[in-house]
């Protein structure tokens, strides 16, 4: 039996900015001949949140230059657009494929949820270098039994 057969789940880690097929094509690498769980996960820093909760934060439009107060409302906005796109992404690559892979979004304060999917088992995390500037990143080495780290084949995706 191989290691490649021995894992349990595959874990997509991204963030918004993330190469969505960059980081399918190398899970795809792995999880050929396993039988390994695929979960693709945002990881949400809720960084947009906090930005929200300062009194002096705007937005700048790209559009009209137009400057707005930005509220939780606009925050809880940003992350919902975010989410429907990496989902689609993920769907779309899935079907192709012909894969099924489970969505979570994963706020990175919830340390119970990061136990839950990181901590059972052999787990391989694939994710770009900009994982280790997440919180969550302090806990995968314990978590985790490999963390591939892929650098973006083309830095436009």
């Amino acid at each position: 039996m191989s290691r490649r057969d021995e894992l349990r789940r595959i874990v997509i880690a991204m963030t918004e900015s993330s190469p969505v097929a960059d980081l399918w094509a190398a899970a795809m690498e792995q999880v050929r001949d396993s039988h390994a769980e695929l979960v693709a996960v945002y990881l949400h820093d809720e960084r947009w949140e906090h930005a929200a909760s300062l009194p002096f934060t705007r937005e700048i439009s790209l559009v009209g230059g137009s400057v707005s107060d930005f509220t939780l409302y606009r925050a809880e906005q940003l992350l919902t657009e975010t989410v429907a796109l990496l989902r689609n992404q993920i769907e779309q690559l899935a079907s192709k494929a012909g894969l099924n892979v489970a969505f979570e979004v994963l706020p990175e304060s919830d340390k119970a949820l990061v136990q839950a999917l990181f901590g059972s088992g052999e787990i391989l995390v694939v994710a770009t270098p900009v994982l280790r500037q997440h919180r969550i990143f302090e806990d995968l080495p314990g978590l985790a039994q490999k963390i591939l780290l892929i650098e973006p084949e083309d830095s436009q995706n």
